[in-house]
Parts: structure tokens; sequence; C-alpha cells
């Protein structure tokens, strides 16, 4: 489900609740228009799903204006109350949106695709307020990365067919940083880096630990493995400024030290 079933009247307040949402989420100043959106959606429709995920990463980062705003930030998608914002991303929205829209064929049906993932078997009641903000402190909505990986919306958890030994960490199993078998990735895959265990997201311990500290998403069209994600400060020498940036997924394990290693999904067709 990804919108509500429809009701007999078309005046049903959750209905236009659930279209006051969507309406949040198109063809404002934080987003790429409609119109633009569903020309690059039916350009990169004939492309396999992974393909069309690192394709649509690509089409945003050669937007060159997408710079790192965290999500709960006072700016942020979460404080918002935003499924879209495409020009101010951290790593768990870039990962959101390309997926959505590699698996959507309409602008208006990755925001109702949005709901449906991030909310899976959410109230619109309660999850949407009047003005059409979704509250990101719902229940259905999947706090930890470790839920997101065990739930599969994000892809299979392909991790422990790679080829490599892995380990343990938590909750966590993955792959060290020096045994990833760079050509076992493939185009598309997303990439959840292992460090170690820190407090709850929000930085409000509540007993439990997470021990995933970045998402990226995977590209090898261009005949090397890099990684295609939200910087949240630049690395000189590789990228200059925050923001979307490609890096060989070597050369950026190479620099960022606290990472043990990678967690990796693969989505699937329908």
């Amino acid at each position: 489900m990804i919108a509500p079933a429809r009701a007999r009247s078309a005046e049903d307040p959750l209905l236009e609740r659930f279209q006051r949402m969507v309406r949040y989420n198109l063809d404002n100043s934080e987003v790429v228009e409609s119109e633009r959106l569903n020309a690059a959606l039916t350009h990169l429709g004939h492309l396999p799903l992974g393909e069309r995920v690192a394709a649509w990463a690509s089409w945003f980062l050669d937007l060159g204006r997408v710079e790192y705003v965290f999500g709960l930030d006072a700016d942020g998608y979460v404080r918002q109350g935003r499924l879209v914002q495409d020009y101010a991303t951290d790593c768990v929205l870039f990962m959101y949106r390309v997926t959505e829209l590699a698996r959507s064929t309409t602008a208006e049906e990755a925001v109702q695709f949005a709901f449906g993932t991030r909310f899976y078997g959410a109230s619109v009641e309660k999850a949407v307020d009047d003005a059409g903000r979704v509250d990101y402190d719902d229940p259905a909505h999947l706090e930890y990365s470790e839920d997101m990986i065990q739930s599969a919306i994000w892809g299979k958890d392909v991790t422990a067919s790679l080829g490599a030994a892995t380990e343990s960490l938590g909750e966590v199993s993955f792959i060290p940083r020096d045994q990833i078998p760079y050509d076992a990735l493939r185009t598309g895959d997303i990439v959840w880096f292992v460090g170690p265990q820190v407090c709850a997201p929000d930085g409000k311990s509540d007993g439990r630990d997470t021990q995933i500290h970045h998402i990226g998403i995977i590209d090898r069209r261009n005949g090397r493995t890099e990684l295609l994600h939200a910087a949240l400060k630049p690395l000189p020498g590789l990228y200059e400024s925050n923001g979307l940036v490609r890096v060989g997924l070597d050369q950026y394990l190479g620099r960022i030290d606290r990472f043990r290693g990678i967690v990796v999904t693969r989505l699937n067709e329908f």
C-alpha cells in the first residue's frame, strides 16, 4: 500500500490529508520540478533497477547545487516534516530519494512510495498532520539503520553472500574493510558503513546503540567501484566541498579510519 484505500467520498478527510502531504512534497522551492523529474523517469525507465538507482544518484550529483543538511537540523527534512528535500540532504534522505525514484514512474508516485516505505503500515491520521507534514517520531518509521536493513525494504542483505568472511558487532554482521570484495559489488548496491557503537540516531540514548554511521550508493558503470554519497564535509584531495560527491570506494575508506567495514543491501525488481 503506497496510499490509503480510496474512500467512498472524494471529500474523505484522511484521503485529503494524504493528498495534502503529497502536494507538500511536490513542485516547491525545496524540490526539483515534477515535469523535469517525469522526463528523467521516462528516460531512465528502461534501465535495470540497480542502474536506475545509480543513474538517479548521478542525476542529483549533476544538479551541482545539493548541499549537506542533517535531517535533525532546523532546516533538515525531519524537522520540516518533508519526504522530499532535493537541494539539502543527508546520507539517509539521499538513499531514500534515489531508491524511491528508481522504483516509481512519476514524481507523484515517488512521494506516495516514500510514505509507503518510510512509514510502512502507519496510520495517515497519526503520521501526517493537517498541513501535510510527516512525523518521523511515529513508531512506524524505522529510526535505526539496523532495523532498516533487517526490514529488506531497502534491499536484501547480501553481505554474507559476497564471498568474504564477515565479523559481527552488536546486531550487525559486516565485511571488514580490508577484506571487501570490490568486484562482487554491483551498481545500485546500498553500502552501510559500520563504525564503533554510538547512541541513538537522535543523540538521545534509549538503551540501544547503532553501529551504522553512514550510507552510500555503489556505481560501477565507469569501470571502477565508486561511491556516490552525501558528504558531511570535504576530504581534501578527493573532494573540496560537502554535499553530493563521487569517489572511489577504496579511496574513501582509505581516508575514513573510523569505519570497520560495510554491510551491503541489494534491491530486486518487483
